[in-house]
């Protein structure tokens, strides 16, 4: 945090030192397609729930915070069980949220996208989570007792086998971990929130995820600075995800396809 105010204070300066406004011309690229896809599951207590989005954007140039979403592209998911086809819905422009089949272990899924007439596919499977045991609200604060809630999370470990988790903790805040130091048993773990208010509904989210993807959201996060812009905000050099071009490998995509059991925690700040 201290880090974060120098370099904002450091910023501040150095505009104030200037007198004249600088407008580079950067060099810009043809924009390439990003493809954010990440879907879920969870063995609900009275059905079972299948859900997630696939986001459609384009790169944009340095400096430019607009992101323009792909419009007018044909997405589905495909079961290579047996090959059908899903065809998924575009909600709003470039956003894919509906049509999404039922999800099952130990199943290849290929996402499969069709934009500008070349065709871009990943293949998956789902990924087991642990289970969210407890959330309570402590009373610990890492810098400023007046801003920070603590949460403390409890959570199981999937046992006999290695794993890798990523955390949601909203407000575009993500943590991944493994459990390379407690495998089989789990973690109890705080989490601090900034500027929440007493009513505020908190909601944590654990999604299961393979080693690939795990390294993909470290790179990604460390690059991005894990900032508003969220997960897959535009790194300071490429991160190249698992999605290829399957007619013209030299037109590679951005982003990831990955599909996760997850389990779901709330809490309502005191």
């Amino acid at each position: 945090m201290e880090k974060r105010y120098l370099l904002l204070i450091g910023c501040f300066l150095l505009v104030l030192s200037c007198e004249e406004v600088i407008d580079p011309e950067l060099p810009a690229a043809e924009p390439r397609l990003v493809i954010d896809a990440i879907l879920g599951f969870n063995a609900g207590s009275e059905e079972d729930i299948s859900l997630g989005q696939v986001t459609l954007t384009l790169t944009a140039p340095f400096l430019n915070a607009q992101i323009t979403p792909a419009t007018n592209a044909i997405v589905a998911l495909i079961d290579e069980r047996d090959g059908t086809v899903f065809p998924l819905i575009e909600n709003e422009p470039g956003v894919f949220r509906d049509g999404l089949p039922a999800l099952a272990f130990n199943t290849d899924y290929t996402l499969q996208v069709t934009y500008n007439n070349e065709v871009y596919t990943a293949t998956e499977r789902l990924v087991k989570a642990g289970t969210i045991e407890n959330v309570i609200q402590g009373d610990d604060f890492l810098f400023d007792e007046d801003s920070e809630t603590e949460v403390v999370i409890t959570f199981a470990d999937v046992p006999n086998e290695r794993n890798s988790y990523l955390f949601s903790f909203g407000f575009d805040n993500f943590l991944v971990t493994d459990d390379e130091f407690y495998q089989d048993s789990g973690l109890t773990f705080s989490f601090f929130y900034e500027d929440v208010e007493p009513g505020d509904l908190l909601s944590i989210t654990l999604l299961g995820i393979d080693a690939e993807f795990a390294s993909f959201v470290d790179q990604t996060l460390m690059q991005s600075g894990n900032n508003a812009n969220g997960l897959f905000s535009v790194p300071n050099s490429n991160v190249r995800g698992n999605i290829v071009n399957r007619t013209n490998p030299a037109n590679f995509a951005f982003g990831y396809f990955s599909i996760s059991e997850f389990d779901v925690a709330f809490l309502t700040v005191e």
